[in-house]
């Protein structure tokens, strides 16, 4: 393989662009930050939708404390790892 002296700038542009790529998507998978929303706390509202649930039934289930929550002020948040977790253990078998 040639040098990145010898290369094309064109071509170390590319190379440049799919390493940076790579460690982000890398990144984002150490940290489990959802694709979607590029954040790892979402609002009940968010987590209502990344789980197809109403907001009333994601107090219930937080209420129940089948769902972790972290607390800002008046703000209610979720950790995309505990949803994660929470559809894992809610899952059913296949026959």
């Amino acid at each position: 393989m040639p040098s990145p002296a010898l290369l094309p700038p064109s071509t170390t542009d590319a190379f440049a662009q799919i390493i940076q790529h790579a460690v982000e998507q890398a990144v984002r998978k150490a940290l489990n930050i959802d694709e979607a929303t590029n954040r790892r706390l979402l609002s009940v509202a968010q987590a209502a939708n990344f789980l197809s649930l109403s907001e009333r039934e994601i107090y219930n289930v937080i209420s129940n404390r089948e769902l972790p929550a972290v607390k800002h002020g008046r703000r209610t948040l979720l950790d995309v790892r505990d949803l994660d977790d929470w559809i894992k253990a809610h899952k059913r078998g296949t026959v």
